[in-house]
């Protein structure tokens, strides 16, 4: 599982931009969703091939 912090960590991207590009349509919806909303966990391989695909630089 793979929480927001570590999903903006990956991208180094700003909170806002994050927030923005894990909304988009083409990012995988998030596995677990927490009743508030406050709490999103993404499967890793999902979020991996999304990476890779679209920063393909993100690993080092």
């Amino acid at each position: 599982m793979v929480t927001f912090g570590e999903i903006r960590a990956a991208l180094g991207v700003a909170k806002s931009r994050a927030w923005t590009i894990t909304r988009d349509r083409d990012f995988p919806a998030p596995w677990f969703v927490s009743a508030d909303g406050q709490i999103r966990l993404w499967l890793r391989s999902d979020v991996e091939a999304w990476l890779d695909q679209h920063r393909p630089d993100w690993r080092g």
